[in-house]
């Protein structure tokens, strides 16, 4: 390929080596410093991110057992036969834990209308030649449908179920047929004693299809009136004019289903929710002891060879940075102290059966210590005893929970303290990143400018060479000049 130079191509020395090498060794100095910087940093941010990750996780923990969490109740409801639900039953975490014999006597209902017999022969039948209105009313709820002239029995039963007002006003037709015809049925959602349908009009030609009639006589009479439910817990008589009982029995919320056989009851056990509890206790537990994993795999230190140089080990993302270190200390500090607010009986971990491990983790252990009781002995007997007093050691307002939380919520939230170290080793990053382009610059300049002054002395040195083999060429053709004659 001709018009192609290559560098020392004119003097024949290894010029384009030379500046190979001097580049190299430019490049290795400048971007050596800033790749290793990129590196840390990069680890650093990555260790930062896992702690964080780690602390929320434990933080989530933390939250199951604030507040009234814990201290949930069970409500369990014995059916008086199976398959078939007769009772349901919630309590809330005040309810006091007790048992409940519940007979169901009457459910809730509301109320059904009917037409007289033969008003209608068919459900195409012209209710009214002129226009009017039929207003329907039931516990303090209304809706009005307007009947136009000509509307037929089947066209106000589509107009009553499409209104956007209607309160759970249900309408149907039944062709009977004979001397009964074709009726209209009414059925209302709105339950409890005097909570009836009631159905009014502007227009005596709709009286048919009303309770209260306009002219003389309504067509509308009360098949089914509307009721309260009934029910006997321990033999005490309640109504309600819905199937859902609250607080009959303080703090539990009763819905009733259907009426139960006689003499066989339901019945309804209101009690702590221990297995609840545990699960999020021990979900604590475990959640701390995996950060404690964390965070030592996090700040370990690398490990040396026998030589004292070779780096068997590498050390962890954060091995160097006291933070995580520091968080420990805290939150063992604040694990160990003595909750302000709790039962003086339980008040400490410990009391509740939960202790550290040599290694820093927390466990319910099942051997005994210094002679007492063991962890596990501890933690049934407060569960079993004290289930109130467990649920405030944990989230009462000054209970663990709360001071832990609060703790961790320093680090783990937007603009908190790990947030700003994170967005500090983001800003180095970036610094960083400037710094390579602005090195990789510098070399690509400090190349092109070996490659010019080289490329200079490479003509040079050519340029004399051929002065040289030019000068000696004529030389060696002058008479006498390189040739030695014997006289």
């Amino acid at each position: 390929m001709s018009g192609i130079n290559f560098l020392g191509s004119a003097s024949g020395l290894p010029l384009e080596e030379l500046v190979s090498t001097l580049v190299k060794v430019e490049r290795d100095t400048k971007l050596g410093r800033i790749n290793t910087t990129k590196k840390t940093l990069d680890t650093s941010l990555s260790g930062v991110g896992q702690l964080k990750s780690a602390l929320s996780a434990f933080q989530d923990a933390i939250k199951k057992l604030s507040g009234n969490t814990l201290n949930a109740r069970t409500a369990t409801v014995i059916q008086p036969t199976e398959n078939k639900t007769y009772i349901e039953a919630s309590a809330s975490n005040t309810a006091a834990a007790a048992n409940f014999d519940i007979k169901v006597n009457q459910l809730a209902s509301g109320s059904r209308l009917e037409s007289a017999d033969a008003s209608f022969a068919a459900a195409s039948d012209v209710i009214s030649t002129t226009d009017g209105t039929l207003t329907f009313a039931a516990n303090g709820k209304s809706f009005d449908v307007e009947v136009t002239a000509g509307m037929t029995l089947n066209e106000l039963r589509q107009q009553i179920n499409a209104n956007s007002d209607n309160f759970g006003v249900n309408a149907n037709i039944i062709n009977a047929g004979g001397a009964v015809g074709t009726k209209l049925v009414l059925t209302s959602d709105e339950t409890g004693l005097g909570n009836d349908l009631v159905i009014s009009n502007n227009n005596a030609e709709l009286d048919a299809i009303s309770t209260i009639p306009t002219g003389a006589t309504a067509g509308l009479s009360v098949s089914q009136a509307a009721q309260d439910a009934i029910i006997e817990v321990d033999g005490i008589v309640a109504t309600n004019s819905s199937n859902t009982f609250t607080n009959v029995i303080q703090d539990v919320t009763l819905t009733v289903k259907a009426v139960t056989p006689d003499g066989n009851n339901a019945a309804v056990n209101i009690a702590t929710d221990n297995a609840s509890a545990e699960e999020n206790i021990q979900n604590f537990i475990n959640n701390y002891n995996v950060l404690v994993d964390q965070v030592a795999a996090l700040t370990k230190k690398r490990t040396l060879g026998a030589d004292g140089k070779t780096v068997t080990a590498e050390g962890g993302a954060l091995a160097t940075d006291q933070m995580p270190k520091n968080i420990m200390s805290q939150l063992r500090g604040l694990l160990g102290n003595v909750v302000n607010g709790a039962d003086d009986s339980l008040s400490t971990l410990y009391a509740l059966g939960i202790t550290f491990q040599e290694d820093g983790k927390l466990q319910i252990s099942a051997s005994s210590e210094f002679g007492g009781d063991s962890g596990r002995t501890r933690f049934d007997r407060a569960l079993n005893e004290n289930y109130d007093g467990v649920a405030a050691f944990f989230g009462g307002e000054t209970g663990l929970a709360t001071t832990l939380d609060g703790f961790l919520k320093e680090f783990t939230q937007s603009g908190g303290i790990i947030a700003s170290k994170e967005n500090s080793i983001k800003t180095q990053i970036d610094k960083n990143t400037k710094d390579l382009d602005a090195a990789n610059r510098y070399i690509a300049s400090f190349e092109q400018t070996l490659r010019s002054r080289y490329t200079a002395l490479d003509a040079l040195l050519g340029s004399m060479q051929n002065m040289a083999s030019t000068v000696t060429a004529q030389l060696s053709s002058l008479p006498g000049f390189g040739t030695n004659k014997s006289n």
